[in-house]
């Protein structure tokens, strides 16, 4: 009996469920590859979503930056002008006080029998001119003038004796004021 049964149907079905299970097996795999692709799909379109977002957020701040760097050329002439006014500035402040260190000066440096004439004042540049009596008295105004620490470079121009009035004798010097001193003053009464 045994070698009249017949195995093939059995055989027959189990290669139909084979094939079936294959065909799921299969049908599976190109499901999940489809929805993994699908997915890969979706994940970059979302990263470049995202990309692109930043980028607008970058060309948005370079558009800025482009705008604010324009006006660094106006800014520059603007500081420039401000600093050649702040240089204006602090020359008139360095050389306010001149006129009136010139006048307390003088009367210490003029000695008796020393007339002046006209005074001029140039910068720290002086100019004087005037009448002595003697040689002796201009000499003495040299000397004054040489030993003061606020004169340097006195320089006698010209002595001529004065024609109208024989007793008098013209002369023309200069110096300059020295502005190291002025400077010291002026940090003294800063503090």
């Amino acid at each position: 009996m045994i070698a009249k049964v017949n195995l093939l149907p059995w055989r027959e079905e189990g290669r139909k469920r084979y094939r079936q299970r294959f065909g799921f097996m299969l049908g599976g795999a190109a499901a999940m590859v489809v929805v993994l692709v699908g997915s890969v799909g979706w994940l970059l379109d979302w990263q470049q979503d995202i990309q692109s977002a930043r980028n607008a957020q970058i060309r948005q701040e370079v558009t800025l930056l482009e705008e604010k760097l324009a006006l660094l050329p106006k800014m520059d002439t603007q500081r420039e002008a401000l600093l050649k006014r702040l240089s204006v500035i602090s020359d008139i402040q360095k050389g306010r006080n001149h006129i009136t260190q010139l006048l307390s000066l003088l009367p210490g440096l003029v000695p008796q029998g020393v007339y002046l004439d006209d005074i001029s004042l140039t910068g720290s540049h002086v100019k004087l001119s005037g009448k002595g009596e003697s040689n002796g008295h201009l000499a003495t105004l040299l000397a004054n003038a040489e030993e003061s620490a606020w004169i340097e470079g006195i320089t006698m121009h010209s002595i001529v004796r004065a024609e109208e009035d024989k007793a008098l004798i013209n002369f023309k010097a200069s110096f300059v004021m020295n502005p190291a001193q002025q400077d010291h003053r002026h940090e003294g009464e800063v503090q």
